[in-house]
């Protein structure tokens, strides 16, 4: 019997992000989508979820205000 790795999904918003690799934590694929998308700089992670046998982690962006 052979394991297979679970293939993973991230989901921002409506974007559903590439995954960049099983050597990445989700935090670690959460800090590399933050230099495309700023807001992720402080944000959180859901999950895992599993969807038609998929592992789903949802990235919530933190939107500060000014002033």
């Amino acid at each position: 019997m052979t394991l297979q790795p679970t293939e993973r999904i991230f989901k921002y918003d409506e974007r559903i992000l590439n995954d960049p690799g099983m050597h990445m934590t989700p935090k670690e694929v959460m800090e590399l989508y933050s230099r495309q998308y700023p807001s992720l700089t402080n944000g959180e992670i859901a999950g895992p979820y599993y969807e038609e046998g998929k592992e789903t982690y949802k990235f919530s962006g933190s939107y500060g205000t000014k002033g």
